[in-house]
C-alpha cells in the first residue's frame, strides 16, 4: 500500500516539473516573439510619425513618442498591440479622426515600403485606438503577425460597434 502512494506522489510531483518547465518555456518564447513585435511596431510608428511631421500633419514638438508599452497583459497571450503616448495641444481631440486615418495611411505606407507581411491583405500595422487623456494622445497600434491579434481587433470592434 505504501508503495502505491509513493508511485503516486512520485507521479504528481513529475507532472508538476513537467508543468512548470513547460510554462517557462513557453512564457519566454512569448517573451522573445513580444519583443521582436515590439521591435519592429516602434521602428514602424517612428517612421510613421516622421512622415506626418513631414507633411505637416504633427509639428516636432507633437512628434516625440515615449516608450511604448504593451497592451498584451490587460488582453491576453499572444496579442501584439502596444500603446505610444505623444505630446500633443489642446486641439488633438478634435483632430482624432483626421489623426487616426493619417497614422493608418502612413503605417499602411511603411507595411508596403518594408514588405512587412501580415496575416490578413493590407497593412501589417493598423491604429486600433486613439485617444486624448490629459493633453497625452494614447495610440494603440496592432501587429498583424498573429490570429490573437487579430481577434483582438474583432472583440475591439464588437465592442465599440455592438451591431456587429
Amino acid at each position: 500500500m505504501a508503495l502505491i502512494v509513493e508511485i503516486i506522489i512520485g507521479i504528481i510531483i513529475a507532472w508538476l516539473v513537467y508543468v512548470f518547465i513547460h510554462r517557462m518555456v513557453v512564457q519566454r518564447a512569448t517573451r522573445i516573439v513580444r519583443r521582436s513585435a515590439q521591435t519592429e511596431t516602434d521602428v514602424a510608428v517612428r517612421a510613421a510619425i516622421q512622415r506626418l511631421i513631414n507633411q505637416q500633419v504633427l509639428t516636432e514638438e507633437e512628434g516625440h513618442l515615449t516608450p511604448s508599452v504593451t497592451v498584451a497583459d490587460v488582453w491576453g497571450r499572444g496579442v501584439m498591440a502596444f500603446e505610444y503616448t505623444l505630446q500633443v495641444g489642446m486641439a488633438a481631440e478634435k483632430r482624432l479622426p483626421e489623426l487616426e486615418r493619417a497614422l493608418n495611411t502612413a503605417l499602411a505606407g511603411f507595411s508596403a515600403d518594408h514588405q512587412v507581411k501580415a496575416i490578413v491583405p493590407g497593412s501589417a500595422f493598423i491604429v486600433s485606438d486613439i485617444w486624448v487623456y490629459e493633453d497625452q494622445l494614447h495610440v494603440d497600434v496592432a501587429y498583424l503577425m498573429n490570429e490573437s491579434t487579430v481577434e483582438y481587433l474583432q472583440d475591439l470592434k464588437k465592442l465599440n460597434d455592438p451591431a456587429v
